[in-house]
């Protein structure tokens, strides 16, 4: 990858968390009443930046090429 193309990845990665902890949120906030569970937006929340924190580490091992077995 090019310097442009490396930056332009990296930029794309910053809102790859935020973006997964919103919509963890608001499932939590959708499936709460249904279930009856009072503290499902949070876990929600915690599950959606968990899985974003992992797929920001996942795509920043592709562009810099670590993800390649030896």
């Amino acid at each position: 990858m090019t310097g442009y193309a490396k930056a332009g990845a990296y930029l794309g990665l910053a809102f790859i968390t935020p973006i997964a902890g919103y919509l963890g949120y608001l499932a939590g906030i959708w499936l709460a009443p249904k279930l009856g569970i009072s503290w499902l937006d949070t876990a929600g929340l915690l599950l959606g930046c968990v899985s974003g924190m992992y797929e920001t580490w996942r795509q920043a091992m592709r562009i810099e090429g670590l993800d390649r077995k030896r």
